[in-house]
């Protein structure tokens, strides 16, 4: 003869699953930075990522994405060329950093085969949003001009649907 499940046996199961499904989950909040792109020159590669105060990359990658710089490197014209893990939506890129607690640096640069620029702002705490233009200047130094932008502006406009 079996025994019946008791009802404690069934709570205990519960509270033990529940407690898996919660630890699967992200632990941590990140800051987000916005990126809109303002156009530039497409025989330009541009690419934008995040560092910390020592600059050590903290960029979010997707863990499905591969790690060769797809993620966060595209044609200076558009966002084309940028990995499928990219979270671009209605013009607009997201990124994340790693935490929401580290004190961070958007850091832009611009390639044209013939010359190297990056520019940079930072010493964030909170969301951010930046306005994006890569290539064209002269002298064999393409721009990499990076501009702040408010950040509901550029949230409202990749949440529009």
């Amino acid at each position: 003869m079996q025994r019946p499940i008791s009802f404690t046996y069934i709570i205990i199961v519960t509270i033990c699953s529940l407690m898996n499904i919660i630890a699967l989950m992200p632990a941590t909040k990140a800051y987000e930075v916005l990126l809109r792109n303002w156009g530039g020159y497409s025989g330009v590669d541009c690419a934008v990522w995040e560092e910390d105060y020592n600059r050590h990359f903290i960029t979010y990658i997707p863990p499905d994405a591969p790690h060769n710089g797809v993620s966060y490197h595209f044609n200076c014209a558009t966002f084309n060329g940028m990995d499928s893990s990219a979270d671009i939506r209605n013009g607009v890129l997201t990124q994340k950093t790693l935490d929401n607690s580290t004190t961070y640096w958007v850091i832009f640069a611009a390639n044209d085969g013939f010359g190297h620029n990056s520019n940079y702002k930072g010493g964030y705490n909170t969301n951010t949003c930046f306005h994006v233009l890569g290539g064209g200047g002269g002298h064999w130094k393409p721009r990499a001009d990076l501009y702040e932008a408010p950040y509901e502006e550029c949230q409202q406009i990749r949440d529009s649907k």
